[in-house]
């Protein structure tokens, strides 16, 4: 068929490479990179985000590990405030935890993302410390015509 939509995706850019320990209810920043639609993505609004985390207790079978972006450059250099516990500023969604002790890869798709941002995770209620060593990651997306 001529003109179908087709999803289509773009390189894969890791945020963090070795995070960090996550102590439950602490929001940490994946800060070895920005992502920029513009210069990251192609334009494409929307991506998936991998996240990669262990525990040395297991979670809460079905907790959550969230993740916020703090959008930048959005009044010529200023940016918005950097993400809390209590104030998420822009959250992007959630990542579902395993109760497992083994490495968990974790998926999340996200849509409308802003032009350029810092991404955080909230271990807002996994109920343990995700161990040091998690990795984010962002792949763009995006749909289009064949």
């Amino acid at each position: 068929m001529a003109g179908e939509a087709i999803v289509k995706w773009g390189t894969q850019k890791t945020l963090e490479a070795n995070g960090g320990a996550i102590a439950a209810n602490a929001v940490v920043q994946a800060n070895d990179a920005t992502y920029s639609l513009s210069a990251d993505a192609a334009n494409y609004p929307d991506a998936e985000f991998v996240l990669a985390a262990q525990f040395s207790v297991a979670p809460t079978e079905g907790g959550a590990l969230g993740l916020y972006a703090r959008p930048l450059n959005i009044d010529g250099t200023a940016a918005a405030e950097v993400p809390e516990a209590a104030l998420p500023i822009w959250y992007v969604g959630s990542f579902a935890v395993n109760n497992v002790t083994s490495l968990q890869y974790m998926t999340l798709l996200a849509t409308d993302l802003p032009a350029e941002a810092e991404y955080y995770i909230h271990n807002a209620g996994a109920g343990q410390t995700v161990s040091a060593g998690w990795t984010l990651k962002v792949k763009p997306r995006t749909i289009g015509p064949a």
